[in-house]
């Protein structure tokens, strides 16, 4: 791994192929900084990330890619959208969709490691996919980003290039439940008992059925992902 200033990675990403496809962390976790460095040294690309967030590269010259279309690209004239279960992304990104690069946030080294932090997912996979046709594995160092363990550690040596870029983690907007997420929360909280196990997704929607839940005992949760709703004492309730 060669740690380098932004202008000293913007002239090593002089030499890509025309529109290399590039694959950023998404949700909160996106490396915002190396972003840039990248959107402003490479007139066209593809950009591939799940649950983009607001901020994105938006202009000619950039493609948008993803099965899970956040808010930085819902609605977007120039979105490639690949309607595909998450767990087979990695199938995707190893055969029809290899990236060229692949843009990534980490702890500060430690031991020769650095950390994912906050977000997995399918990076591995897309790092897996571009190491095995000689892309780029780029990475900003942030030292406010946590060291978590398992399939979050990488080997600093699979990093190509990295620049410093201590920046604050952002964290999910509150989202104040709507009259119809209320009610249809309301619906299906009287449908669950004591000592159910709930598979909760993220949104307004499962936040509502959670605050309903606030007087069962004994509930259990199984669930791919969970937002704040699942928290004890959120909303105020217990």
């Amino acid at each position: 791994m060669r740690v380098l200033s932004e202008r000293q990675l913007a002239i090593a990403l002089g030499p890509l192929s025309d529109t290399p496809r590039v694959v950023a962390g998404g949700n909160f976790a996106t490396p915002w900084r190396a972003l840039a460095v990248l959107d402003g040294a490479v007139a066209r690309y593809r950009l591939f990330a799940l649950n983009a967030q607001a901020g994105m590269p938006d202009r000619e010259g950039v493609t948008f890619e993803s099965p899970f279309a956040g808010p930085g690209m819902r609605g977007r004239g120039r979105l490639r959208y690949f309607p595909c279960r998450l767990s087979l992304v990695p199938a995707l990104l190893a055969s029809a969709l290899p990236p060229d690069v692949v843009l990534i946030q980490t702890s500060v080294p430690s031991d020769g490691a650095v950390s994912l932090g906050t977000e997995v997912n399918i990076l591995p996979a897309a790092i897996e996919a571009v190491r095995a046709r000689g892309g780029l594995v780029i990475a900003q160092l942030n030292p406010r980003v946590p060291y978590t363990y398992g399939d979050a550690e990488l080997p600093c040596d699979v990093i190509d290039y990295a620049i410093e870029a201590e920046v604050p983690l952002p964290s999910p907007p509150e989202r104040p439940a709507t009259q119809s997420s209320a009610v249809i929360g309301d619906r299906v909280a009287a449908l669950i008992g004591d000592g159910a196990t709930l598979q909760a997704g993220i949104g307004a929607v499962p936040d509502a059925v959670l605050a309903g839940l606030h007087g069962r005992r004994g509930l259990a949760v199984w669930s791919e992902m969970f937002s704040d709703g699942v928290l004890p004492g959120q909303g105020g309730r217990a």
